[in-house]
């Protein structure tokens, strides 16, 4: 039978990421009450859906930044919004939006940041394809070259995005905070998807060569990983409990919107950023 992951990829992601959580925690981070935070990234980030809205780009005050703000007691400026790119935070302002970067300053000592789905196309593919008739194979008419492409280079974006961060805030500690698993392992036979088997395959498939450049771009020790997707299991859209999901599907479980974190799911992804700061 074909499983819908490799089994050896999941366990060798899995490791990375405990040793990179692991070796996170075990680094003494110094914040101190006051300092500055700059909460960077796409709508992973921003908490679209999520009660209370702050205005355009879908970002709420209940997101994983303001919860580690308060947390913390830090002087966050949230930069986030939802469709955001690698480009977006560096190089790229998002509408009337300024730089993402531009949040960042030389005294800030902390930046979070969940970006990159949006660089490899995977949630506006997953809402391309989500509703679908069952019969149809939507993701093989995605440009599935650009896609793989755009894969392969995230990394090392990623790592020059770590760079140009530093640059401009050279005591700050960096978190990556990785996309929660929006597909489950069991994940074809997940009716809130609504996603025919080969298009629940393909974007699952995306989810995880997503969350293999996070760990990839996060082991040469530039950021540390907040690692959702494998917190993420077992919280996934099909849980029963809608207060057990940290992620949608098709339908709205109890906020967020669809393919995106749910409050819960904030609430989680702050306290992994929270465990790898040592807090």
């Amino acid at each position: 039978m074909r499983k819908t992951f490799s089994t050896l990829t999941l366990i060798n992601t899995f490791v990375a990421a405990l040793i990179a959580t692991t070796a996170a925690s075990a680094q003494t981070v110094s914040l101190s009450a006051g300092d500055k935070y700059a909460g960077l990234g796409s709508s992973f980030a921003a908490g679209p859906g999520i009660d209370n809205q702050l205005g355009g780009c879908g970002r709420s005050d209940s997101n994983y930044a303001h919860i580690v703000a308060e947390a913390l007691d830090l002087d966050l400026t949230v930069a986030s919004c939802n469709g955001a790119t690698i480009d977006n935070i560096l190089t790229v302002p998002q509408g009337d939006n300024p730089l993402q970067i531009d949040a960042v300053t030389s005294d800030t000592k902390l930046v979070t940041v969940t970006i990159g789905g949006n660089d490899i196309r995977y949630t506006a593919s997953t809402f391309a394809c989500s509703g679908a008739p069952a019969s149809d194979r939507c993701t093989a008419n995605l440009d599935q070259a650009a896609i793989n492409a755009a894969i392969a280079q995230l990394p090392s974006k990623l790592e020059d995005m770590f760079d140009a961060i530093k640059a401009k805030a050279p005591e700050a500690t960096i978190v990556l905070v990785a996309y929660p698993r929006v597909f489950p392992e069991d994940a074809v036979n997940c009716s809130e998807l609504e996603l025919s088997p080969a298009d629940t395959r393909y974007l699952a498939d995306m989810g995880e060569k997503l969350e293999n450049a996070f760990v990839a771009s996060t082991s040469s020790g530039k950021a540390l990983i907040a690692d959702a997707y494998v917190g993420a299991a077992g919280h996934g859209p099909c849980e029963a409990s809608a207060s057990a999901r940290w992620v949608n599907g098709q339908t709205i479980a109890s906020s967020g919107i669809r393919y995106h974190p749910t409050a819960e799911g904030h609430e989680e992804m702050a306290r992994l950023v929270l465990d790898v700061l040592g807090r």
